[in-house]
């Protein structure tokens, strides 16, 4: 891929897992080389993804506009963001309460052009899982036609929702 890139990559990882740290820290890694040799223009990288969230009660609506921007991309494409990112609904013992969740997966890729989402990893279609590593690799070995697969969805933002938090060391 060629230096004059206006591609963006944001990577969320999840903070509430153990035992996934020094895998979140290789993409990381990889993202940040992606970067520094100039197949990314930028990258961000929000760290306080969490496992759970509460549509009708998240303190931290821009999770859940994330996944929605997530999920519109996933249906233009005829693709599904689970089983990496799950909704479904939650109960509580001894109550009648029934809330509706999304559970978010370790790691997460979006990839954006401007104000354009061009590709939500991991997803799926009815053949294959697409991951982050897909992703990744095409990057590294300078497939410029690999994200020409996917179609882009204009979006009204050219900088995360979430707050980026995390930095990388190389």
């Amino acid at each position: 891929m060629t230096g004059d890139t206006h591609l963006r990559a944001e990577l969320y990882l999840r903070g509430d897992t153990y035992g996934t740290f020094d895998a979140q820290q290789q993409v990381l890694n990889r993202v940040k080389r992606l970067e520094a040799n100039g197949v990314f223009s930028e990258s961000m990288v929000a760290g306080e993804w969490q496992r759970i969230r509460t549509m009708a009660e998240d303190k931290r609506s821009e999770a859940i506009r994330t996944y929605e921007e997530f999920t519109d991309w996933a249906g233009q494409n005829g693709h599904s963001l689970e089983p990496a990112f799950e909704r479904r609904n939650r109960s509580y013992v001894g109550m009648d309460r029934v809330d509706d969740v999304v559970v978010f997966p370790v790691v997460s890729l979006a990839i954006y052009d401007g104000d354009h989402l061009e590709g939500v990893f991991p997803c799926s279609d009815n053949q294959r899982t697409y991951t982050v590593g897909d992703a990744l690799e095409a990057f590294e070995r300078g497939d410029e036609d690999w994200l020409a697969q996917f179609d882009s969805l204009s979006v009204d933002r050219t900088d995360p929702l979430l707050e980026p938090g995390v930095d990388a060391t190389i």
